[in-house]
């Protein structure tokens, strides 16, 4: 069974502009396929990790598989414009927050945080109120709800974007006060406190560079102490990236009862079918809800054991695919019911129920956010400020007449689509539009067979006896009045008064959207055994 082009099989060669074939036969030949993509793009490497691709270069994606497949793509915009800053105000967070990994804090921001050296670096603006008690910063204020006239500040080189953590400790001596800290305008912390210190940890994603810290009380006329304040820039969480291996986030549940969980709402075309997704990751907490909050329409998934739970509403689809490292991504399918979708993870204490009393530390790793038109999910698009499109991968122009036989011969593939509704596509033989013998992945899982010579159809083959959007071992043999189809090590269709198109010359993709694990091309139509042995599974 000696083949004259090889693809795949876990042999790969990319380069800007192209991706290579190969032919062994008498060395090494290499046999480009022309390639296009006319914007980066994300994959899954080797490690189980997400890299970004630059435009113009093929992408070898190793999800689900360890010899990797060529990964073919429609152009997606994702909507949500920070797929990954979960911290920022862009995100709304209810009964949760989210949180850095505290391990990464760095430098100290705060200067004289501990009060040790009395008001040093601190200004305290509206009045003489502010002293140092048992060497705590002591805020005897007399203008209730008004940070502008009395509060004490100090500059801090925050860095718009970037998540702090933010520690101090603080108790009320009167009024019955609640304490606010905050970067300018922008809050960092809003607590009632009580009659005994309590120690606070915040993470606050900043919203502008520089800017100061205020410390004040808010509603009432009181008196309140706060002692070693604190921050420090911490990173995310070990992420499924190889770009941002700390790019994760915790999603953590309050104290409150009722629901947890953050959100993002963004406009879209009513009526309209839309895939969410997102990365997700056990943090202590084991279910969680993904949902467009516009509608009744929820998955819920244990992040923990990977299965699904109660599927509620009109879901047309939902998928989970497990990346390395214990991360998922969770992926739901359904028709917009508004001129908005709103993207919400709720935590849930069990399978459909998110509205529970929380124990303040549990929750789970996010990554990666995508809000995309279509039918299915498609590779992570990252953003940071805006939507962002990736253009279509478009492969084509592989082999050529002295490697492809007119006469007779064998093509074989290990194709997968990228899923069951997307658009027909497949891979052709050809000489030009008239002359070709393409294999179709059409839609409902209809595998097609079109012979055409000189416009004028020879065979054609229509079977729905398989899912499309795993992978297959199809070989297609031609020959003069001997066609045959082989799948899976059975043969499914034969035709024995066909004639062959004259002058094929290449191979091309012709709208197909998914993935390529290995293709191979023989010189010779091939026995039936011969046929069974190379598609057996």
């Amino acid at each position: 069974m000696a083949n004259t082009l090889k693809f795949g099989n876990g042999n790969w060669a990319t380069k800007d502009g192209s991706t290579l074939a190969y032919n062994d036969e008498s060395g090494f030949n290499p046999l480009p396929f022309d390639f296009t993509r006319a914007s980066s793009a994300t994959v899954v490497n080797k490690n189980g990790l997400i890299e970004e691709v630059a435009s113009g270069i093929p992408r070898i994606d190793f999800l689900g598989n360890t010899k990797g497949a060529l990964l073919l793509e429609p152009s997606r915009t994702n909507l949500i414009a920070q797929s990954e800053a979960f911290g920022s105000s862009y995100w709304l967070k209810s009964g949760a927050s989210i949180q850095g990994d505290p391990s990464t804090a760095g430098v100290e921001k705060v200067v004289n945080g501990n009060f040790a050296n009395g008001l040093n670096n601190w200004t305290v603006n509206g009045g003489s109120y502010a002293t140092i008690v048992s060497g705590a910063l002591n805020s005897n204020n007399t203008d209730a709800g008004n940070w502008f006239a009395e509060n004490v500040s100090q500059d801090i080189s925050f860095v718009n974007g970037k998540m702090y953590k933010v520690t101090f400790k603080a108790k009320n001596i009167s009024g019955n006060l609640n304490l606010r800290l905050t970067q300018g305008a922008n809050v960092i912390f809003n607590g009632d406190i009580t009659s005994s210190f309590v120690d606070y940890e915040v993470f606050y994603t900043a919203n502008a560079d520089n800017s100061s810290v205020r410390i004040f009380c808010n509603d009432n006329v009181g008196q309140f102490q706060i002692d070693n304040v604190s921050v420090k820039e911490v990173q995310g969480f070990a992420s499924p990236s190889a770009d941002s291996p700390l790019g994760a986030f915790k999603l953590v549940e309050d104290t409150s009862n009722g629901g947890h969980n953050i959100q993002r709402v963004e406009n879209v075309s009513n009526a309209t079918i839309y895939t969410s997704s997102v990365f997700v990751k056990y943090g202590g907490r084991e279910w969680i809800r993904l949902t467009d909050a516009q509608s009744s329409n929820r998955i819920h998934f244990n992040t923990l054991t990977g299965a699904f739970g109660a599927i509620t509403g009109t879901v047309i689809d939902y998928n989970s695919i497990a990346l390395s490292n214990g991360w998922y991504k969770l992926s739901i399918t359904t028709t917009s019911v508004a001129t908005a979708y709103a993207l919400r993870v709720s935590l849930a204490e069990a399978d459909n129920d998110v509205s529970y009393t929380g124990d303040g530390t549990s929750g789970v790793y996010i990554y990666g956010a995508q809000l995309e038109a279509g039918s299915y999910s498609t590779s992570l698009i990252n953003t940071s400020g805006s939507a962002v499109t990736r253009e279509a991968d478009v492969c084509n122009n592989g082999a050529n007449s002295e490697v492809i036989n007119s006469t007779e011969g064998v093509f074989y593939v290990q194709m997968a689509k990228s899923d069951v509704t997307a658009p027909e596509g497949g891979i052709r033989l050809s000489l030009d539009a008239s002359n070709y013998i393409a294999l179709n992945f059409a839609t409902n899982n209809r595998l097609n067979l079109f012979v055409n010579v000189g416009g004028s159809n020879q065979v054609y083959m229509d079977n729905s006896t398989y899912n499309l959007s795993e992978y297959h071992k199809i070989a297609v043999k031609y020959k003069l009045n001997n066609y045959a189809v082989y799948v899976d090590g059975t043969q499914i269709h034969t035709d024995t008064s066909a004639t062959v198109p004259t002058g094929l010359n290449k191979m091309n993709y012709i709208g197909f959207q998914g993935n390529t694990k290995d293709i191979k091309l023989y010189t010779t139509a091939l026995t039936d055994a011969e046929l069974i042995a190379l598609t057996t599974i």
